[in-house]
């Protein structure tokens, strides 16, 4: 006791005992455990975050292909105007109503018909196949043009009295004007004499949806779109091999995989098998995010 007092004394701390050789090693041990620990957390998280973006990406490619078959597809008038079906279900063609208007009648060879106003964007961007009337029944003949894009492409007439004029024979059909836009007189070739005047005609364009190889993810499914006339265009990509179209005919509980024929078909069931775009962290391949959607034909005729 006098002596740490002396030393104290001194103005010198006491001396303390420093770490041991086997406190030195439990303590590395102890920090390597936690740091493995937190390593293997910092792993997992990664993976997980890793895993969820994947799968997004392939939620979001089946979402956005959605969007864009049902702006087309509910359009197809309900019985004759699906062109042809895939039997492996890859491929379906469809008449896509774009433009609506009323029959004016015939007037020097050709059919003339007061069209509605509409977005002259959507209008640029079709490529005209054919125009279709409807008779008293509902039902719709469709009338295919030799040269849609050429020759037989709709084009102003020299006179619109057949549409607007009030003479016997005339269709007294005034054109319309909304929001700014105004409608448009147009004749047709080939004539549509047997149209009754007034009644309903509307323009379409022949469209392909088709699942087939991606050249933006090669390996892949794409869903391609090809308007005839113009190119073929890859809409969304990628998708796995499960991809396809299914058929709804009337008054069935369920879609078949094998195309009936094709005037009996009501609506499509389209699996969008989409695919995230690369193999996430821990997994041997992309994530798959599978969306099923039912799409029926809504321009339907009347009875």
């Amino acid at each position: 006791m006098p002596d740490v007092l002396s030393r104290a004394g001194d103005g010198r701390r006491p001396e303390r005992g420093g770490f041991t050789v086997a406190e030195m090693l439990v303590a590395m041990t102890v920090l390597g455990i936690l740091a493995l620990a937190f390593t293997r957390l910092l792993l997992t998280q990664g993976r997980f975050a890793d895993q969820q973006n994947a799968f997004r990406g392939a939620r979001s490619v089946a979402r956005q292909s959605m969007n864009v078959l049902l702006s087309e597809l509910r359009m197809v008038q309900d019985s004759g105007f699906v062109d042809s079906a895939a039997t492996d279900g890859k491929a379906i063609r469809v008449l896509v109503p774009y433009w609506f208007g009323l029959n004016c009648g015939v007037l020097s060879g050709k059919t003339l018909v007061s069209m509605l106003p509409v977005d002259s964007l959507m209008v640029a961007q079709a490529k005209y196949y054919g125009y279709a009337w409807r008779a008293a029944d509902g039902s719709y003949t469709k009338v295919f043009p030799a040269a849609p894009l050429g020759a037989d492409a709709p084009t102003t007439p020299g006179s619109t009295a057949q549409c607007s004029g009030t003479n016997s024979g005339q269709a007294r059909i005034n054109v319309v004007t909304i929001a700014g836009r105004t409608g448009q007189v147009l004749q047709v070739s080939p004539t549509a004499a047997a149209a009754p005047l007034g009644e309903a005609i509307f323009f379409f364009q022949r469209v392909t949806f088709a699942f087939k190889a991606s050249v933006a993810f090669p390996g892949n499914l794409g869903l391609w779109r090809l308007a005839q006339g113009g190119a073929d265009e890859e809409l969304v990509a990628p998708f796995d091999t499960t991809a396809r179209f299914k058929y709804w005919t009337s008054g069935a509980s369920a879609s078949v995989a094998a195309p009936p024929a094709l005037g009996l078909i009501r609506g499509v069931d389209v699996v969008l098998a989409g695919v995230s775009a690369y193999p996430p962290a821990g997994k041997p391949g992309p994530a798959k995010a599978t969306l099923v959607t039912a799409i029926f034909f809504k321009n339907v005729r009347a009875f």
